[in-house]
C-alpha cells in the first residue's frame, strides 16, 4: 500500500507535479484522487490505453468538467467528448479543414503575424512579458485568422478568448467573473453564427468555409455542427500553442547547451517544440469516465467514475523514454502523448507545431541575446494547464 497523498489542487503540487509523478509511476499508478473523487493514470502504456479504447474510457464528459454550465454550444455533442463510432464521420469532416495544404497555405500569414508583433515589442524597448507581450498573442492572432475572423474583431476576439479559456477554471472564480465569462461566450457564440451564415452564402477558403464546404460519402456539417468544431478549435487552438512557445524558451534557458545548440542550428526548432510538448506537455491530463468496471493493475476503477490520463507524467515514464528528466533537442520525442492518442488525436497538432517552431525560429534570429530576468517561473495555478503565468525576458 503506498503512502503517498497526491493531491493536483495544492499550489506546491502545481508548481512542480514532475515528483510526484514519478513516485505515483512506480508506486500507485492508479490513484484514487480525494481531492477530485477521481481515479489517476500516470504510466505511458495505461494513458494511451484509454485513448485506444474508447469502449471502455469515454471522452463524453470532457466538456462537461471542462465547462460546466458555460459551455458555448450545449445543443449538440463535441467533437472532444464523442466516442466512435459517432465521432468517426464528424471527425472525418472536420479534418478536411486541417489538411497539410491549410497548414502549408496559413505559413506565410503565420510568419507575418510573429514577424508583426516582434515589430510592435522592438519599438516600445527592450524588456517586456514573453508571455503577456508574445506566446498568448500567436496562437489566438493565427486562430482567427484560420477563422477568417474580421480584422474589426480581432480585439473583441482576443478578449473572448482569454475568458472561454478561463471557464476551466469556473470553481475558484467568483460570481462576477463567471458572469463576464458569460458574456463573453454569449458573444463569441453569437459573432461565429453569423460568420456562419455569411460563408453559407458566400464560402471563401478559411476555416469556417472549409467546414460549410466539407463533404464524406454524402454527409456534411450542420450550422451548429459547424459552430461546435469553430469554439472547439478556437479553444484548443488558442491555449495549447501559448504555453508550448513559452515553455519551449524556459526550458532553453534552463539547458543553455540546447539554447547554444539551437542558435547554431536554427533548423532544430521544430525538435526543440516536439521536446517541450514531451517534456512539459501544455496539458497535464485528459477527462474520460469509465464506461463499466475496469481493473488495471490490480485496483477497481467503478462504472461511471472519472478517470484522469495524466498525459504530463505519461511523457516522462522511464518505461518508454530514456532519461525522461532530461531536455534533449536531439532525441526523438514524436510519441508523446501530448496531443492524445487514436480517435482523439488532436486533429490541429501539425499546425500548432508549426506555429510554435516559426515562432521560436523568428525569436532566435531577431533577438539573439534574449534571456529572462526572473530565474524562477511562476506556473499558473491549474489543475489540467501546464503553462506559466509571466515571464519577463530582455534582449
Amino acid at each position: 500500500m503506498s503512502s503517498i497523498e497526491f493531491n493536483p489542487t495544492l499550489r506546491e503540487v502545481q508548481q512542480d507535479p514532475y515528483p510526484w509523478y514519478r513516485r505515483l509511476r512506480d508506486e500507485a499508478p492508479v490513484y484514487r484522487i480525494p481531492a477530485l473523487n477521481a481515479y489517476g493514470l500516470f504510466r505511458y502504456e495505461d494513458c494511451k490505453h484509454t485513448f485506444l479504447h474508447p469502449e471502455t474510457y469515454s471522452a463524453r464528459d470532457f466538456i462537461t468538467q471542462a465547462f460546466g454550465d458555460l459551455d458555448p454550444v450545449p445543443e449538440t455533442p463535441s467533437l472532444i467528448a464523442m466516442d466512435p463510432p459517432a465521432h468517426t464521420p464528424l471527425r472525418k469532416l472536420a479534418g478536411q479543414a486541417f489538411s497539410p495544404a491549410v497548414t502549408r497555405g496559413l505559413e506565410p500569414r503565420i510568419k507575418s503575424i510573429v514577424n508583426g508583433l516582434l515589430d510592435e515589442i522592438m519599438a516600445r524597448g527592450g524588456a517586456f512579458d514573453f508571455v503577456a507581450d508574445f506566446a498568448a498573442y500567436v496562437p489566438v492572432s493565427v486562430t482567427a485568422e484560420l477563422l477568417g475572423v474580421d480584422r474589426s474583431q480581432r480585439e473583441n476576439f482576443k478578449i473572448w478568448t482569454a475568458d472561454l479559456l478561463n471557464a476551466a477554471n469556473r470553481a475558484s472564480l467568483t460570481p462576477v467573473d463567471v458572469e463576464r465569462i458569460r458574456k463573453s461566450v454569449a458573444e463569441l457564440r453569437a459573432y461565429l453564427e453569423q460568420t456562419i451564415a455569411e460563408r453559407r452564402a458566400d464560402p471563401g477558403e478559411d476555416f469556417i468555409s472549409l467546414l460549410v464546404k466539407a463533404e464524406e460519402g454524402g454527409d456534411v456539417l450542420t450550422s451548429i455542427q459547424v459552430l461546435s468544431i469553430a469554439v472547439l478549435t478556437h479553444f484548443g487552438g488558442s491555449e495549447t500553442p501559448s504555453h508550448m512557445i513559452s515553455s519551449a524558451f524556459i526550458a532553453l534557458c534552463e539547458n543553455p547547451d540546447a539554447l547554444t545548440l539551437l542558435r547554431r542550428q536554427p533548423n532544430l526548432s521544430a525538435n526543440v517544440i516536439e521536446e517541450t510538448l514531451r517534456y512539459w506537455s501544455p496539458v497535464n491530463l485528459v477527462f474520460q469516465t469509465a464506461v463499466h468496471d475496469v481493473q488495471v493493475h490490480g485496483v477497481t476503477i467503478p462504472a461511471g467514475a472519472y478517470v484522469l490520463s495524466y498525459i504530463s507524467s505519461a511523457n516522462r515514464d522511464e518505461r518508454r523514454f530514456d532519461e525522461p528528466e532530461r531536455f534533449d533537442i536531439l532525441r526523438d520525442a514524436h510519441h508523446h502523448l501530448s496531443f492524445a492518442h487514436g480517435p482523439h488525436y488532436c486533429p490541429g497538432a501539425a499546425l500548432g507545431k508549426r506555429m510554435g517552431a516559426i515562432a521560436l525560429e523568428a525569436v532566435m534570429e531577431r533577438m539573439p541575446e534574449l534571456h529572462r530576468l526572473d530565474p524562477v517561473t511562476d506556473w499558473l495555478p491549474s489543475l489540467w494547464v501546464r503553462g506559466a503565468r509571466s515571464l519577463p525576458v530582455a534582449y
